[in-house]
């Protein structure tokens, strides 16, 4: 699939601000709504910021069509997602990425923002953004402010490069392809659905927070057994916040795991990349090619 590169994001761009799955913190939004407007743009807030049903923002209806909404309006430059959560899935199905093969957008966020951030690359084949949500945006410590601009910013379209160490090294190699991935959660939880891309050629990358390390085992066996990780040319695995044995009886290291799903094959992969539920989160672009060297240490997204 030809990838389609969103506009770079410049002050003075509407960004739409949608609550897709669990219901907004409202101090943090209200900041990182400032945040924006202190750098020049004009945030859109969606109606469901507003909303509460249990522990969605509001009801699927409503949340499918503020979505909706913001992705068929060719005024809004970008759509930041205000938090993750759960509920993105309940409405994927109900989602029309379609006006983003006219209109690219950047769509920024991660975590339970995977699902949809997937269905926009099915259907368009739109570049997607791994970063900060909007209730994040007033936390500086939170992501990388750097890497963010880097990646949505006027010279996003060029090569973009990330460094590490010999140490995150898991595999040895060098491989290129389309950069992929997510929540692995996320992931796992469209295997067998018409919304999950084809992970053949792609070097995938995954996090996830919070797991133990059984259940990250037991997510990667999903994907193994369902066949998605036998044409993958490399892997990154993130800095896996919270994911270690509440008991360390029953824990096993991230490599060990690593190995029993990968087997014998021969691909570069490092691990506690950092990206995902951390802090000083970096923004991946995903559904750009990619290079990943461990010889050299890059993790890089080609022009």
């Amino acid at each position: 699939m030809r990838a389609r590169q969103p506009p770079a994001l410049r002050p003075g761009d509407r960004i739409g601000i949608v609550a897709p799955g669990g219901p907004v913190r409202r101090p943090a939004i209200d900041r990182g709504i400032a945040w924006l407007r202190d750098r020049g743009f004009e945030p859109v807030p969606g109606a469901t910021l507003a909303l509460r049903h249990g522990y969605l923002a509001g009801e699927d209806r409503d949340r499918a069509r503020d979505l909706r909404r913001m992705l068929a309006d060719p005024a809004i430059a970008a759509i930041w997602f205000a938090r993750g959560g759960y509920g993105s899935g309940r409405i994927v199905a109900e989602s029309d990425f379609r006006p983003l093969r006219r209109h690219p957008k950047a769509l920024i966020g991660y975590s339970d923002i995977t699902v949809l951030q997937v269905a926009a690359w099915i259907q368009a084949g739109v570049v997607t953004f791994h970063g900060p949500l909007v209730g994040e945006l007033g936390d500086p410590a939170a992501f990388d402010e750097t890497s963010l601009w880097r990646a949505v910013g006027p010279e996003g379209s060029g090569r973009i490069e990330f460094a590490f160490s010999r140490d995150q090294v898991a595999r040895p190699g060098r491989a290129e392809g389309v950069l992929l991935g997510g929540c692995l959660s996320l992931i796992a939880s469209l295997v067998g659905t018409p919304h999950l891309f084809r992970t053949a050629g792609a070097i995938l990358f995954w996090e996830d927070v919070n797991e133990e390390p059984f259940r990250i085992d037991r997510m990667l066996n999903h994907l193994r057994l369902a066949g998605l990780l036998e044409g993958i040319r490399g892997m990154v695995v993130a800095r896996l916040a919270g994911c270690t044995a509440a008991d360390p009886e029953n824990g096993l290291p991230i490599r060990e795991i690593l190995d029993r799903h990968l087997g014998k094959r021969r691909i570069p992969v490092i691990v506690d990349f950092p990206a995902g539920h951390c802090p000083g989160k970096v923004t991946l672009p995903l559904g750009r090619f990619a290079g990943l060297d461990t010889r050299t240490g890059r993790l890089t997204i080609l022009d």
